[in-house]
């Protein structure tokens, strides 16, 4: 095996290794985790195993270490250290974290300075008390207890150095021999693993936030598309920011309504899924239309379609947007009636009127809103449309002064319309 081949090897027993080992870990600090709905309850929990298991493994060394006879006293004590440092691992396990996180700093509190007392100042055990302040912070939220938790193990370390001066020890190491030096070692490595233990807990969390952060802007992009699909831009943003939307008046927009001639025989003739579809497909064909010349698609009323040019972003050109879109729509629809009157299948035909005028637009209501208009001219285009024929687009007099220049059209003469009386009405003349 060359050189190469040795070392791709060993990296993949080391990943391998290491995986195995990350597993048995998160399996071991997430104990008492399942099923807690809170993540700082879940943060609390795993960040006193971890402590927790890496006390223990600090005492079963001490235990290794100290095993001969000469060393009872340190191995005694480091068992029972052990012990009880796999108490609160025990009480999460039975879902008491509150209690276990307060057992853990009374016994750090009780045991360090037991463990000064007992040796002396030459141990330094009471340094461990320093690791043992900063703990509180890991595993409560309110500062009254984390500052009681501090003072307690300020007065306890206080109290060691005057025991010292009161006070002879009472367990002794062998002659010539010191823990000082491994206890020192280990207070550096508690309060290491401490604070790297709680910033990859707080990297953890900022992951997770800016996945969330991603995820609720990806939700809120899919909330705001929604929103452009049932008002205009301008009306949405007011109602985002204020929480409602001003009523708005023009002074000129031009009004479209289609109807789709003897809907009522098709409603009876199609099954209604296939009524819908058919519907939504002309209607959707419609609305690409009105993005196409900048029109502002109003709503549907059954079979009815009705939109606007002109609003919410006044614009000079709205008449004559309309007038392309309606010739659009009537040569889509001629298109399928010729297409399905080919293959012997029912057809749509259509009647669109138009209408130019002042409207008040806005939206109304607090649920299920939708934009809409309201004026004269509104109900002016829907009688152009009702009095219109099927293929054609019917314009009022007011439409068609402004389109005359650009689109050909022939008078129709003086039409009689509901509740509007004898009104000019002009056809819109078919493109070559």
């Amino acid at each position: 095996m060359d050189t190469g081949s040795m070392y791709t090897e060993w990296g993949r027993f080391l990943q391998k290794w290491n995986r195995w080992i990350s597993a048995r870990w998160i399996s071991l600090i997430t104990i008492g985790t399942e099923g807690l709905p809170g993540y700082r309850e879940r943060k609390r929990i795993r960040l006193l195993n971890g402590i927790c298991f890496w006390v223990m493994l600090a005492y079963a060394g001490y235990m290794v270490g100290y095993s001969a006879p000469a060393y009872r006293v340190i191995f005694w004590e480091s068992f029972q250290a052990f012990f009880f440092y796999a108490i609160p691992i025990v009480l999460n396990y039975y879902r008491r974290p509150l209690a276990a996180c307060h057992f853990f700093c009374i016994y750090n509190l009780l045991i360090y300075t037991f463990f000064a007392v007992a040796h002396g100042q030459q141990e330094m055990s009471e340094y461990f008390l320093m690791a043992s302040s900063v703990t509180a912070m890991l595993f409560f939220h309110r500062f009254s207890t984390i500052f009681t938790y501090f003072l307690l193990n300020l007065a306890c370390f206080g109290l060691c150095k005057y025991s010292f001066t009161v006070m002879q020890p009472f367990l002794f190491m062998p002659k010539g021999h010191s823990e000082a030096i491994p206890n020192m070692i280990l207070v550096f490595v508690f309060l290491f693993l401490i604070v790297y233990y709680f910033k990859w807990e707080n990297d953890l969390q900022e992951r997770l936030l800016e996945i969330r952060n991603q995820t609720l802007e990806q939700e809120k992009s899919k909330s705001d598309n929604l929103l452009l699909n049932i008002l205009p831009r301008e009306t949405a943003e007011e109602l985002k920011e204020y929480g409602e939307a001003r009523a708005r008046y023009f002074k000129m927009v031009t009004v479209m309504f289609t109807d789709f001639k003897d809907f009522s025989f098709f409603c009876q003739e199609l099954p209604p899924e296939s009524l819908v579809a058919e519907v939504n497909r002309y209607f959707s064909v419609f609305d690409r239309i009105m993005d196409r010349y900048g029109i502002e698609k109003i709503k549907t009323i059954g079979d009815i379609y009705m939109c606007a040019g002109g609003l919410p972003e006044e614009n000079d050109s709205h008449p004559q947007d309309v007038m392309r879109a309606a010739v659009d729509i009537q040569k889509y629809v001629a298109d399928q009636k010729k297409k399905n009157a080919s293959l012997g299948k029912p057809y749509f035909e259509l009647r669109i009127g138009v209408h130019t005028g002042s409207v008040v637009a806005g939206i109304v209501g607090k649920k299920k809103f939708a934009y809409d208009i309201w004026g004269d001219t509104v109900n002016m285009a829907s009688r152009m449309e009702s009095t219109g024929e099927v293929g054609k687009v019917n314009l009022s007099q007011a439409t068609y002064e402004l389109v005359k220049d650009s689109f050909p059209c022939t008078y129709r003469g003086k039409i009689a319309a509901k509740n509007k009386g004898i009104i000019d009405m002009y056809f819109l003349d078919p493109a070559d």
